[in-house]
């Protein structure tokens, strides 16, 4: 067999191999493969595997060596990071001696030079959320393209007015009752901004616009979905003369405006619903109310949107900030709703509840309360006396209609109360012993409810039954009771009896404790698996005489409560045991 000459071999070995330098190492070594494949194969591809072998070592080796520089660089680089710090970059200067980089920080400028190895090009793409990291007063990398950074970075949210200066970017805002100019972001300069419009500011540099929020994507945090809303006037017992006497009101002095005018009544504007023991339920009947009138907003042609601010929501440990988030988190969002295209007329529901948590305004003989305090009332105050009539030229009116509930009416500031605003100062109604027996039968109705009558456990027993055979019996011993005296001044004794001292809350709390006591003994099979007369009587006095001893610890919970109008000197519980031996208290089975 001819022996190939290295020729030979490179050409078949394709174009890599031809344009390959080969030393003269290289060229023994090939001569080498060719004799000993022609003297004896298998040596060759022997020799072969040995030094595919090496290689493989070799490889692993240099992997090896790559890794170990990765994690050296890594732990220079997170040397360098952990004594960097956070700057926001202003722009990056060209200089003779290199691009210099000028920083903010704490409202103070610096210029910095920029390390080689750094991309120019991402430091000018760099939004004013993200920060570069400077080291020795170098700017050795940024850090970007973090949607965490957007989000802490967004701010208070204001209305836009007017355009200051297109070509400068800059614009007005109303920034409260304030006017004042800031400058657009290079991310919102491209967005048509109207009246309509709400920008959002940098959190930590409020002269900067970082964000356009459409009006019809403005929502109130307090804002409530009424579909959401369970409690339906019918689930409500001892309100209906009160909650018919409310809806009359807003139907006729605010979501039915041909009407009003016609009658020249005057709008109504907000309502004060009060009752100084709590628990009656006030804030139930406000959202039985609104979802009532949600569920007839075609009826009557108007739509309905639902806020609801809970005790304190609109407090803040910094000051201003109280003012501030009456005025844009929740008036602001309304404003907003308010401009949105609509076909007909828009109520807004206010709710606020425990409305005397707002503060009361400093004043003669207001010694405990300060301006401070006061920041959020005065900024509802205002809000009211402009914002609740919104009657446009070229669409259907919106009204604002705020609901205020509280268990201390005497806390409320008297211009809360004034005509136009609270003007409308309605008491809860005290439940009598029929009430009482429809709070009870609310929360004792079920079909699958088990109930002992007449020594056998029964189910689907009809309402009235219940009524009879169990709550009207309780209600009559136990009502007209007297769990509690107290003394006056003059040491004249009143007598207080479980119907005076418990609210619509303890009715629920008793039908539910005995719902409680019955479901544990069917639970250890210990007993009448079924509810029984003497759960509901026992679980009644219990909550009774709970009542009692609170107001006995705190008597000015009694004053409250029962409206006293001379000074308790005393305060005395009637013992359980006296009330369970009284011979029409006696307890039995039905």
């Amino acid at each position: 067999m001819t022996r190939p000459s290295l020729n030979d071999l490179l050409r078949r070995a394709g174009p890599e191999a031809r344009n390959a330098r080969f030393d003269e190492e290289d060229v023994v070594a090939f001569g080498h493969y060719v004799e000993t494949a022609q003297q004896d194969p298998f040596e060759l591809v022997t020799e072969l595997i040995r030094q595919r072998a090496n290689v493989r070592k070799w490889k692993t080796g240099c992997e090896k060596a790559a890794e170990a520089a990765t994690k050296l660089e890594q732990m220079l680089q997170q040397l360098l990071d952990g004594n960097a710090t956070f700057y926001r970059l202003e722009l990056i200067r060209e200089t003779p001696g290199g691009p210099r980089a000028v920083c903010r920080q704490n409202g103070s400028l610096r210029e910095f030079s920029v390390h080689p190895e750094v991309d120019l090009e991402g430091l000018r793409q760099l939004q004013s959320w993200d920060y570069v990291t400077v080291h020795k007063d170098v700017v050795i990398g940024y850090w970007a393209d973090d949607p965490t950074l957007r989000t802490q970075a967004l701010g208070q949210v204001v209305e836009f007015k007017s355009y200051q200066n297109r070509e400068t970017h800059t614009v007005r805002i109303m920034d409260g009752p304030q006017e004042r100019i800031v400058t657009l972001d290079p991310g919102v300069r491209s967005s048509e901004l109207t009246p309509r419009s709400k920008l959002v500011l940098h959190r930590d540099d409020p002269s900067r616009v970082i964000d356009v929020v459409p009006a019809q994507n403005v929502q109130s945090r307090f804002e409530v979905p009424i579909e959401s809303l369970q409690t339906r006037l019918d689930d409500l017992a001892g309100v209906e003369e009160i909650a018919g006497q409310l809806l009359e009101d807003i139907l006729l002095r605010v979501c039915c405006p041909d009407t009003r005018e016609r009658f020249d009544l005057e709008p109504l504007k907000g309502i004060m619903l009060y009752s100084y023991k709590p628990g009656m339920g006030k804030t139930a009947l406000m959202r039985a109310i609104a979802l009532w009138l949600h569920e007839h907003r075609d009826q009557f042609d108007f739509d309905v949107v639902l806020y609801a601010v809970k005790p304190n929501e609109t407090k803040s440990m910094w000051h201003g900030e109280d003012a501030r988030i009456v005025r844009e988190d929740l008036f602001g969002a309304i404003r907003a709703r308010q401009s949105l295209p609509r076909t007909r007329p828009l109520v807004a529901m206010v709710v606020l509840d425990e409305i005397d948590s707002l503060g009361k305004r400093a004043g003669r003989g207001e010694a405990t309360y300060s301006s401070a305090q006061s920041e959020s009332l005065e900024a509802m105050l205002v809000e009211m006396d402009g914002l609740i009539q919104d009657n446009p030229g070229d669409g259907p009116p919106s009204y604002v209609l705020c609901c205020g509930l509280t268990n201390r009416p005497d806390r409320v500031d008297e211009a809360a109360k004034r005509p136009g605003r609270f003007s409308l100062v309605v008491p809860m109604p005290d439940v009598d012993q029929q009430g009482a027996e429809d709070i009870m039968a609310l929360y004792a109705r079920g079909p699958a409810m088990p109930w002992h009558i007449d020594g056998e456990v029964c189910c689907h027993v009809n309402p009235e039954l219940i009524r009879t055979r169990f709550l009207r019996p309780v209600l009559a011993k136990l009502f007209p009771e007297v769990i509690l005296r107290y003394a006056t001044d003059t040491q004249q004794t009143h007598e207080v009896t479980a119907g005076q001292a418990l609210s619509n809350a303890h009715y629920m709390d008793a039908v539910n404790r005995a719902k409680k006591r019955a479901a544990l003994r069917l639970l250890r099979s210990d007993g009448i698996a079924a509810l029984t007369y003497q759960d509901l009587l026992e679980c009644l006095l219990d909550v009774a005489c709970e009542a009692a001893r609170q107001m006995e610890a705190d008597p000015q919970m009694l004053v409250r409560q029962l409206d006293v109008k001379v000074p308790v000197a005393r305060v005395q519980v009637v013992p359980r045991s006296e009330l369970e031996e009284h011979r029409y208290l006696h307890l039995h089975s039905a």
